[in-house]
């Protein structure tokens, strides 16, 4: 379908839609880092398992994202949206209901699936329904709504916790899920990329199979047991790609990788996140038990960074399209390499106005790498290959989370143990941990900086 088809109330109702939708994310894991403390206390978890808690989600979405944008090609991206919409409430719903972390970890890969189906079509039918020149604004909106969502989600969760308790944090998501499916029933079009296509079962198979075991052998480092689930893992995977190359209508279009612009951004997108995903985890912890604060304290304290990411997104969104794109992401990525160097300095003694500037910092950063880089990712892919373009974006944004949390939870059961709880006899070697995290993620960061710079530029249309 031609994007002159669309007319500007379609492309209103999807927008709308995607960025309703999206809010779902920043919300699962902002509100719920205010709320690890009060989970911890009432189901008695240790600070490692509550590592796994974020980390469970992450997995699930990896596993389900590729397979989502394929089915999404098939029979059509606005089914798959509503029926990941449907999935994600169940899953909060049961969220609210857990007894204990691990039938908590169960429903929330579950909401992981539903979420995997929102956000792999998100970008994709926003790509599909904007030209090339109005795409930059509409994506800059689309991720200021996930920045909006990271910025009320530290206070809400944090108010929330407080005064209703943890449980009630799933039940206020739902809302926005049923407002993002009132205004995708009004976009008649169920845009199918490869309607006469077949669903690869074996390969959706093989490649959930290699992600599970590979993130949950990362994620249990340094264990020696995690090693050989990496490279049982990975065989696995490599298995995948070698029967994918043979395929006739494989599940994940591999020649996509052979565009070096679009590989080379995906992969300054993955070590993006995995550069800064885990500062909320590790500040949430921190101020609530060093800094003393209360759960709503440190939400506000929190919002900083979201806040500015926000101001940030909208404000760039105006010329994205007007100027290089490797400049933003690449400069914002260096801004965010600063604010990591200065966070190394946090210690056991709380100094509030320096580490409001740190997240200050990390937050123009974030806001200058974000929306440009998805928008200069999609540039490079042909339309047919939006969706599948779309689900890599969001495979790569949470393998990069994931991948981020997994880095603390390493450094946290290396040093603490996996069954330790934060403590006042351990504050210090949780701020070392938090040093040696960040300073690892210093360096993820510098190699994604080299990747964006050297990118290559954006065709014309």
């Amino acid at each position: 379908m031609e994007q002159s088809a669309f007319t500007k109330a379609e492309k209103h109702s999807v927008l709308a839609a995607a960025c309703t939708a999206i809010f779902i994310n920043p919300l699962v894991g902002s509100m719920l880092n205010l709320a690890l403390t009060a989970i911890g206390d009432d189901l008695g978890c240790s600070t490692h398992q509550l590592g796994w808690l974020s980390s469970v989600y992450f997995i699930a979405s990896v596993m389900a994202m590729m397979p989502a944008a394929k089915l999404s090609d098939i029979y059509g991206k606005k089914r798959i949206f509503v029926i990941g919409i449907i999935i994600a409430v169940a899953g909060l719903i049961l969220s609210s209901t857990s007894g204990d972390i691990y039938t908590l970890y169960f429903y929330r890969a579950f909401t992981g699936f539903g979420t995997a189906m929102i956000s792999c079509n998100s970008v994709s039918m926003i790509s599909d329904v904007y030209t090339r020149h109005e795409r930059g604004m509409a994506l800059s909106l689309n991720t200021a709504c996930v920045y909006i969502g990271g910025s009320i989600g530290p206070t809400l969760g944090g108010v929330i916790t407080e005064f209703l308790g943890w449980r009630a944090l799933f039940i206020v998501m739902i809302p926005l899920l049923v407002v993002s499916l009132l205004f995708i029933s009004r976009f008649r079009h169920n845009i199918k990329s490869t309607p006469d296509s077949t669903f690869d079962g074996k390969g959706a198979v093989l490649y959930m199979t290699g992600v599970l075991v590979t993130m949950i052998g990362v994620l249990s480092l340094p264990e020696l047991y995690a090693f050989a689930l990496i490279g049982v893992g990975l065989s696995v995977m490599v298995g995948f790609i070698l029967m994918e190359r043979r395929a006739e209508r494989p599940l994940m279009k591999l020649d996509l990788f052979r565009n070096l612009r679009f590989s080379k951004s995906l992969t300054a997108l993955f070590l993006n996140y995995a550069s800064s995903w885990s500062v909320s985890f590790f500040l949430s912890l921190y101020f609530q038990s060093i800094g003393a604060m209360t759960p709503s304290e440190a939400g506000m304290v929190l919002m900083i960074q979201p806040l500015f990411q926000v101001i940030l997104t909208l404000s760039v969104g105006r010329f994205i399209d007007s100027i290089d794109y490797r400049i933003l992401p690449t400069v914002g990525m260096g801004i965010l390499c600063v604010s990591l160097g200065m966070m190394m300095f946090i210690g056991t003694e709380p100094n509030l106005p320096y580490a409001c500037v740190c997240l200050a910092l990390a937050g123009i950063g974030f806001g200058l790498f974000s929306s440009p880089n998805t928008t200069a990712t999609m540039s490079y892919v042909h339309p047919s290959e939006y969706n599948e373009a779309s689900g890599l974006i969001s495979t790569m944004r949470q393998t990069g989370m994931m991948v981020s949390m997994a880095t603390a939870t390493c450094l946290i059961a290396v040093y603490m143990g996996s069954t330790a709880s934060l403590t006042e006899e351990n504050y210090d070697v949780f701020v070392r941990i938090m040093r040696y995290t960040w300073a690892i993620c210093i360096g993820y960061n510098v190699v994604g900086m080299i990747f964006s710079w050297f990118r290559g530029k954006a065709e014309e249309d």
